[in-house]
């Protein structure tokens, strides 16, 4: 993933001062959980293990957090489709992709 695709799809909260950093620590990890299913979203997603390992969550947790934090960031539309693919939200989810 570079640089501009990153942009298309990340929280309006990611460009923080180390200050906020601090602060707003789950936005760094809002960022990194994005970046991992947009990053895996073409292979399928990542393997229930990894997503154990990395974020200490079920698949199903995992989803319902991606799903939520894609409802408060500016993804694209083209973005979207790739993680629904790789991610379905979940039944009764807001999103419509």
């Amino acid at each position: 993933m570079n640089t501009s695709d990153h942009r298309r799809c990340s929280p309006p909260h990611a460009r923080c001062t180390d200050d906020d950093n601090k602060r707003n620590h789950h936005d760094i990890d809002a960022d990194h959980l994005i970046g991992f299913a947009r990053m895996w979203a073409p292979y399928g997603g990542g393997t229930d293990a990894e997503l154990f390992v990395l974020f200490g969550m079920t698949r199903r947790r995992f989803i319902q957090r991606l799903w939520h934090l894609i409802s408060e960031s500016n993804c694209e539309r083209d973005v979207l489709r790739v993680l629904a693919a790789a991610y379905p939200p979940p039944e009764g989810g807001r999103n419509r992709v």
